[in-house]
């Protein structure tokens, strides 16, 4: 029995499950366990979701009043104890779990949960834990187990699945999307979702604030080794001057690889209590690498870390470690 195996034996046989994600909390790891709420609801599962930060604005329209928006973070050892498995999605990486960490690490805590995740990178944690870096997604998984427990896919677990995979291949554009998430998208297709409709729902709905947030974003690019690394920065007074929001960043450091040059973009974000970091790479780097030696990690195209660093005394580092990777 594999481990995606013995994960679906677990869930069927709870009769009520807890689902979380990392912090900061992206399409993948929202639209995963939305569907996987849905659907154990569906058969019968007392289901309930963690949020302890709120539902980044183009990503609400999953919770579509079955779930909460958001739950206070002392709640979640509360849950956790009434919940007979934790399923926690899209990590397994304590560094991007906040403060919740320490909580997840406590030995009752453990034995109680399961990990679904897909990244190269990450920490001992859980008492089944499914990792498959092949995976394009946390929700391509999460389809396959649905489709393993032949629990039923309403036509909102279809959409949040499809959310969940389109996510995290930019609209099935990069490099990890492969012949096992276009067959899957295909079958959700078929299910009801119309990725016309989805891709104005999440890529169509802008703030004219992001826009702005852009601009200052581009403004700030700084281009090093004759052009294969593009290095930009926000500040939290960029933020303040247009009234953006921090979870507008999302997708806007890929603006950088339109560039033909560039091999790896690097965005550094000052958040009021961290530097959020987000490296992409074409082909020559292994951005997880270079993640993983300051504390973060993900896969070798796209990872990410948080840091208590100053943004200025963190760039020049970070500019360093990636050049000696050309």
């Amino acid at each position: 029995m594999n481990e995606m195996e013995k994960i679906a034996d677990r869930l069927s046989g709870a009769k009520s499950i807890l689902c979380l994600t990392h912090i900061h909390a992206d399409g993948d790891g929202l639209g995963a366990m939305v569907a996987l709420a849905s659907a154990g609801q569906a058969v019968g599962k007392e289901v309930e979701l963690f949020l302890p930060e709120h539902v980044p604005w183009r990503y609400k329209f999953l919770f579509n009043g079955s779930f909460p928006t958001l739950a206070e973070a002392d709640q979640f050892q509360v849950m956790a104890r009434r919940a007979e498995a934790v399923a926690l999605i899209d990590t397994c990486s304590n560094s991007q779990l906040g403060d919740l960490a320490k909580t997840l690490s406590e030995d009752w805590l453990q034995e109680k949960l399961i990990v679904i995740d897909h990244h190269t990178t990450g920490d001992n944690m859980g008492s089944l834990r499914w990792v498959d870096s092949g995976a394009a997604s946390a929700g391509l998984m999460t389809m396959e187990l649905l489709e393993h427990l032949a629990w039923p896919m309403s036509p909102h677990t279809a959409l949040a699945l499809m959310t969940a995979i389109v996510s995290d291949t930019g609209w099935l554009r990069f490099a990890n999307t492969d012949g096992r998430v276009l067959r899957a998208a295909a079958r959700l297709v078929d299910l009801g979702v119309a990725p016309a409709e989805l891709y104005d729902r999440i890529y169509q709905t802008d703030r004219v604030e992001r826009l702005k947030l852009l601009e200052r974003l581009l403004g700030s690019m700084e281009l090093y080794a004759k052009g294969k690394l593009a290095v930009m920065s926000l500040y939290k007074s960029d933020f303040q001057a247009i009234g953006a929001r921090h979870d507008e960043t999302e997708n806007l450091i890929n603006e950088a690889l339109r560039i033909a040059s560039v091999e790896v973009a690097l965005l550094l974000v000052e958040n009021p209590n961290q530097v959020r970091v987000s490296f992409r790479s074409r082909k020559s780097v292994n951005v997880a690498r270079v993640a993983a030696h300051f504390g973060g990690g993900g896969h070798a195209r796209a990872a990410g870390l948080r840091s208590d660093e100053n943004l200025d005394i963190l760039r020049d580092k970070l500019i360093r470690a990636i050049l000696k990777e050309f």
